[in-house]
């Protein structure tokens, strides 16, 4: 288990990756899962380590895809209204061809939701899902007052996500899907999802302003 915040209590079980950030110790988030690695089959933690606010950690897959994925939990920069993490997730594999496809996976106690498209450097918000939707903003169904909190998780639109939310109780479940190309050996491809607390007050405005500009930061490149 390893510490990931200290403003906004976060830790991360590398033996558990689809858990992701777990957020725990306050009413306005619970014990929220943001970042998850949902590698869709079982998976052994291979190596990790710790460099400055960096966790990268390494699994190989159990099935048949051979894939190899390395994942990285980073705090994000961010205002002393929000904390924000980011995901960058790579994945590689020995055969010649394999399927890539893997999910980041964030489990949030919400009641509200708005989608977010990105269009000339702005966030536009809708109440209906969009499959051009790179981002969603949830707000907690139990806060009220001054503890009252929204997520935001958004994927990178240069990596060409796929967004998808649905419902598992009290919890909403974000899916950024990832990597919908056959994966080659030799081929490495990165990808990279962002999750944020902040207050539910003006929430569309810091929401959208985060997402703006994590959208307008040059994609990762593959090789």
């Amino acid at each position: 288990m390893i510490d990931a915040g200290s403003v906004i209590p976060a830790a991360i079980d590398l033996e558990q990756p689809r858990q992701g950030i777990t957020l725990v110790g306050s009413d306005a988030t619970g014990s929220d899962r943001l970042l998850g690695l949902d590698l869709r089959s079982d998976c052994r933690l291979t190596d990790h380590w710790v460099r400055g606010d960096d966790v990268t950690a390494v699994y190989e897959t159990a099935d048949a895809r051979h894939l190899r994925t390395t994942a990285m939990w980073r705090l994000h920069p961010s205002d002393g209204a929000t904390r924000a993490w980011e995901l960058i997730a790579s994945a590689q594999t020995s055969l010649l061809q394999s399927d890539s496809v893997l999910a980041v996976v964030s489990e949030i106690d919400a009641t509200d939701i708005l989608f977010g498209t990105s269009r000339d450097g702005a966030v536009r918000w809708h109440a209906n899902p969009s499959p051009e939707a790179t981002c969603v903003l949830l707000t907690h169904g139990r806060s009220t007052g001054s503890d009252s909190a929204s997520v935001l998780v958004v994927a990178h639109p240069g990596d060409a996500p796929r967004v998808t939310v649905r419902k598992d109780g009290d919890r909403m479940v974000v899916e950024c899907w990832l990597f919908s190309t056959e994966l080659e050996k030799g081929v490495l491809l990165r990808s990279r999802v962002l999750a944020a607390v902040g207050p539910t007050a003006d929430a569309t405005r810091w929401a959208g302003d985060l997402a703006a500009r994590f959208a307008a930061s040059p994609p990762i490149l593959t090789t």
